[in-house]
């Protein structure tokens, strides 16, 4: 809800998309599903046209995403941006097809922007989210350290 002000060419990031395939990446095929499951259905209930599309598509997002990848992929940042480029640029094309099938067909450069933008604030929130794990890990492996060397010291 934060970032739904934000927007560039007339779309919004969607982050939601993006813990998902973090998690996705991150855990067993089955935590990921029940997680995506619960993404889409906040999401249905929030902004749905239809009931239960997002749901669904959350739900196989994530499945695919875990299956897809494995779980050393989340310690690289650049790996774990590109699967969430990749996998917000594919959900977004599905979305498209499902909207069109229904009759509402969308415009091409709205699907492109869509597939830019939410792409993009995807990885790059993917990017970050890495890099402070990272940085979390390091600094309670120095910090341990640091208490080993000072009870070794007493």
């Amino acid at each position: 809800l934060i970032f739904e002000n934000l927007r560039m060419f007339s779309c919004s990031p969607d982050l939601l998309a993006a813990v998902v395939i973090i998690a996705a990446v991150s855990e067993n095929f089955a935590p990921a599903s029940i997680l995506g499951g619960f993404a889409g259905l906040l999401y249905d209930v929030m902004y749905g046209e239809v009931f239960g599309i997002n749901l669904l598509l959350y739900t196989y997002l994530a499945l695919l995403v875990s299956l897809a990848t494995d779980r050393r992929s989340s310690n690289s940042p650049l790996i774990m941006s590109w699967v969430c480029f990749v996998s917000i640029a594919s959900l977004e094309i599905v979305i498209a097809l499902f909207k069109t099938a229904m009759g509402n067909t969308p415009a091409f450069g709205q699907l492109c922007a869509n597939i830019f933008v939410k792409g993009l604030f995807g990885a790059l929130f993917a990017l970050c989210f890495v890099l402070i794990v990272q940085y979390i890990k390091r600094k309670r492996v120095e910090t341990s350290e640091i208490a080993q060397k000072k009870e070794a010291a007493e």
